[in-house]
């Protein structure tokens, strides 16, 4: 027996349990939730490949950008470094006005790493044993103030150094005062000459930084001096 209802159709089987017939329409009804799903899930993988394509262009950005910073400090560096800037050329132009100044055996000029270095024989400033600047060493060191005082505003570093021979008399105890107190006194002269005092350093070394390494009279000579250093 067949009764009809809507789309739905009472049927018997054989054994005459009776039923309602959809005639497919509940298999399609459960099917239809498979295309939801798929949409949603379409919907969502759209939405991380956006969400991961805007990550990976904010990623560029940001290295374009670190890369750039790098360019211009690089840049900044280079041509601080390598630029003919104002320090190189007072050094140069230091070295030149220097230059007659030079004598191979009591003087020497020097392009340092650290600056312009003048090193002055110790006999030519000082009697053996003693700090007191001679008269006739007045006239090379009035130069040199002259020179750092009109042409130079960087800081100044005097050293004392002295042979390997130890001393000790009733006013110098050893050769770190003896090289101290004379470094002293070369900078006790550029004050008196208008060098501003807060530019300069006096510093004794004694025998610790040797020009010549040995231990014979030649040696020992070359190795008494002041030096004095202008820091660039």
């Amino acid at each position: 027996m067949n009764t009809s209802s809507g789309n739905r159709r009472l049927t018997a089987d054989k054994s005459g349990y009776r039923h309602y017939d959809d005639d497919g329409d509940g298999e399609a009804q459960s099917g239809r939730w498979l295309i939801s799903y798929a949409d949603l899930v379409t919907t969502l993988m759209v939405l991380f490949l956006a969400l991961y394509a805007l990550q990976l262009a904010k990623n560029r950005e940001l290295e374009i950008k670190a890369l750039a910073r790098h360019e211009v400090k690089a840049e900044t560096a280079t041509v601080s470094t390598h630029a003919p800037g104002v320090p190189d050329a007072a050094r140069r132009q230091l070295l030149s006005l220097l230059a007659p100044l030079q004598d191979n055996r009591q003087i020497t000029i020097s392009n340092a790493s650290q600056g312009v270095e003048i090193a002055i024989n110790a006999k030519v400033l000082f009697n053996s044993g003693d700090a007191r600047l001679l008269p006739e060493s007045f006239e090379v060191l009035d130069q040199i103030a002259k020179l750092l005082r009109d042409r130079s505003k960087n800081n100044i570093l005097v050293e004392g150094h002295t042979d390997s021979v130890p001393i000790s008399t009733a006013k110098y105890e050893s050769n770190w005062e003896l090289s101290s107190a004379r470094a002293g006194a070369v900078v006790r002269f550029f004050a008196d000459k208008g060098i501003e005092p807060h530019r300069m350093a006096a510093i004794g070394r004694a025998d610790n930084f040797p020009l010549i390494i040995g231990d014979d009279a030649a040696a020992r000579a070359a190795n008494r001096r002041v030096t004095i250093l202008v820091e660039y």
